[in-house]
């Protein structure tokens, strides 16, 4: 396979160009950064060799391919989106780079797309103007459209060219879910053509570009597109179907998961020319407003952490993760369990309790088996190498452990006991990893001496799915008069950078008694609590929250938690605040009625065993006389509840910051989101304080907490901003 190389366009760094001498080039993406963008820059070199291809009767095929280890195109420059001040400005650049992608979509040669790894956005809307997808067997190559996620639509053909090749099912199941697929998925939707391995990849898609010249006329990609795709009823169907499904998610507060439903049926109805041009039109009105804005904000900053935390381990020089151990049998331990081993980490397990041991194994077996079996594999090995899972009823098991993850009961006693028993076991530079949000982290560290360090490490349930971890080391005193400096330092990079690769958001703050989430969470359960003492509905309560925009209503969430635990936080956080977190005293009559939550069936609400929500439980109304209304909740009441429930949350976060236990308004934000539920469209809960402006948030605040007593005062560091005319941000 002979090779010329050509030059690339003039000053161009992110392009190379070969020649092959059967008429296929190769148009290698390679930014001079880590990852392939579709900057403004790009576009414009692309635009040069597009001419090229178009005016040179040698060039007969193109091939896109990507020079980068593990990244094909990440899409577009989202910081340059990010500039965009109006909608004709977003116009302007979508309409720029929908031209181009459309002149090489009716390309009158063939075309193939290279894929290994990352594809997602504009990046797999390139490929899809080419004739044929070929893509390798890797794990990281994955492809999808994660527009919806960050509040606008897909801008270069995604929602047109899409349908027509997968189906409009497909499509928009891809386009909604904002969610990257494997490539075993991709090829059974017909999103890709083959699969193939990494190494054969330029050869197979020589072979491709060969089969594709042998007919006497190739027609082009967009020509093929209008060709294949008849209106029929049942995508109409499909539409409405998926209209609904988003109103009822949405509940109007994420536009662009509806309106991209728009785009893609005016598409479907008046051609793809049309298609094209809404599409544009919305990517450009949705790409400039404050949701859009806040929930790239949020993801920019998400993903910040999460590099970060992955480069900590190669900055530090540490020695990589491979064997875990972990103890506890209950829900955290089984998730945290299965979230581990479904990394492909080996994993020791077993319960605190040995008797309990294999039970609990069996559990975590069966639950590996039914995620395992609905998951599809790229290759015959794939499936044998994914899980190495170890039942470890000896001490001497966990002498390869790199870190133990522990999930026992929350007792101080309890856990020293358990790590002061593995210290003899286990090598010296194996982490000690605790479960914990209230358990002082410095005192455990203490008791444990010098071997080993000791940082809490604070899950969310269910682990497998919830993707904040919240990392508290011991105090910084401690560590320096012990010199554990650069121990700490080791550990501290070591966990974060394989809780990254777990898929996790990890967060450092500071051991103090509930950290950040908790504190926060118990502002929100115990000012719902006070709303139900002061004779507001139940059910009037949970609905505000959910029309604010929270995932779930305040006393769902604590079925959800329990009782037990809800009230072991808000009394821990009580007690660390002398008192200024007080607990209404509808609290204590409840707790006498015996109502643990949602596993147990009786809570708030009563729940089948199925877990679906059967009513209020009528103990609530008949022997405590809290309240239900089958009135609905106008708008004006609903905005004042939900300020009930929210704005002592700003409180707490503010002093969560006063109090050093975050260092950035941002980290709030992230943890507030992924953490706490609180609405993404809002930007996290100091970016809204921010939005209603701090002096109304104070006034607010006044107001609410005069109407319960102990009578409450607003944070010192909330009147201190809003005295300066200052801002969160």
């Amino acid at each position: 396979m002979a090779t010329i190389k050509l030059e690339s366009p003039a000053g161009s760094k992110q392009l190379k160009l070969e020649l092959l001498d059967c008429g296929l080039l190769f148009v290698k993406f390679d930014s001079p950064q880590k990852a392939n963008q579709l900057t403004s820059t790009v576009i414009a070199e692309f635009e040069e060799v597009l001419t090229r291809i178009e005016q040179d009767d040698s060039i007969r095929a193109v091939g896109l391919l990507s020079a980068k280890p593990d990244n094909f195109l990440l899409g577009a420059d989202l910081r340059e989106i990010m500039q965009l001040k109006s909608e004709q400005a977003a116009i302007d650049l979508v309409g720029r780079g929908q031209a181009i992608f459309s002149r090489f979509a009716r390309l009158s040669k063939p075309t193939i797309a290279g894929i290994h790894g990352i594809c997602l956005g504009g990046g797999l809307e390139l490929a899809l103007c080419c004739h044929k997808r070929l893509a390798t067997a890797d794990k990281g190559t994955v492809l999808g459209l994660p527009e919806t996620k960050l509040g606008f639509v897909p801008g270069l053909g995604g929602t047109q060219r899409l349908p027509r090749l997968v189906g409009v099912k497909n499509a928009l199941d891809l386009i909604l879910s904002a969610e990257a697929i494997d490539v075993s998925k991709a090829l059974e939707m017909g999103l890709i053509d083959q699969i193939v391995s990494e190494s054969d990849l330029e050869k197979e898609m020589e072979a491709a570009a060969k089969l594709l010249l042998k007919d006497s006329i190739v027609v082009s990609v967009d020509r093929q597109y209008s060709d294949r795709y008849t209106p029929n009823a049942a995508d109409e169907t499909v539409l409405k179907t998926a209209r609904r499904s988003m109103r009822m998610i949405t509940r109007g507060n994420y536009p662009a998961l509806l309106q991209v439903i728009d785009v893609v049926e005016t598409g479907l109805k008046s051609g793809l020319v049309a298609g094209l041009e809404e599409e544009g039109k919305t990517f450009a009105r949705l790409s400039i407003t404050e949701t859009s804005r806040n929930l790239v904000f949020l993801f920019f900053n998400a993903e910040l952490i999460r590099q970060s935390a992955l480069a900590a381990g190669e900055k530090e020089k540490t020695t990589a993760i491979n064997t875990v151990g972990v103890i506890g049998g209950g829900m955290m331990g089984l998730s945290i369990a299965q979230l581990i081993a479904e990394r492909g980490y080996k994993v020791l397990f077993r319960t605190h309790n040995k008797d309990r041991a294999a039970d609990a194994f069996n559990q975590l077996q069966e639950k590996l088996q039914r995620n395992t079996a609905r998951k599809q594999f790229n290759s015959s090995n794939e499936k044998e190498d994914r899980i190495d899972l170890k039942l470890a009823l000896e001490d001497q098991d966990f002498s390869d452990a790199d870190v133990i993850l522990e999930a026992i009961e929350e007792k101080l006693s309890t856990k020293i006991d358990l790590f002061q028993h593995f210290s003899q076991f286990v090598k010296p530079e194996c982490v000690y990893a605790t479960i914990t949000s209230s358990l002082p982290v410095t005192t455990m560290a203490s008791e444990l001496g010098s071997e080993h360090a000791v940082i809490g490490t604070h899950f969310f349930h269910p682990a497998e799915k919830m993707p904040l971890v919240e990392i508290a080391l011991p105090a910084a005193d401690f560590i320096i008069s012990k010199g554990q400096e650069e121990k700490y330092r080791q550990a501290n990079a070591k966990l974060l950078q394989f809780l990254a690769s777990l898929g996790k958001t990890p967060i450092a703050v500071k051991d103090t008694p509930c950290f950040l989430i908790n504190r926060l969470l118990a502002c929100y359960l115990l000012e719902a609590a006070r709303l139900a003492e002061s004779g507001v509905p139940l059910n009037w309560i949970d609905k505000a929250a959910i029309d604010f925009g929270m995932p779930l209503g305040p006393l769902t969430l604590l079925d959800e938690i329990g009782l037990d635990l809800a009230l072991s936080i808000a009394k821990t956080l009580s007690q660390a605040t002398g008192g200024r977190v007080a607990l209404p005293s509808v609290l204590s009559k409840v707790e006498t009625l015996g109502m643990r939550g949602k596993r147990f069936g009786c809570g708030v609400y009563q729940w089948d065993a199925s877990g679906k929500r059967l009513g209020i439980n009528p103990k609530l109304i008949e022997e405590i006389g809290l309240k239900e209304s089958d009135n609905s909740l106008d708008e004006n009441e609903s905005i004042k509840i939900a300020a009930t429930l929210i704005l002592p949350m700003v409180d707490e976060a503010a002093r969560c910051l006063e109090e050093k236990i975050v260092r950035r308004a941002r980290e709030v934000d992230i943890a507030s989101v992924l953490g706490l539920g609180f609405p993404a469209f809002r930007g996290g809960i100091l970016k809204y304080a921010d939005s209603l402006g701090l002096a109304n948030v104070i006034q607010q605040l006044t107001d609410i907490y005069a109407q319960s007593e102990p009578k409450r005062q607003v944070s010192g560091f909330l009147h201190e901003l809003a005295q300066t005319n200052s801002k969160f941000y």
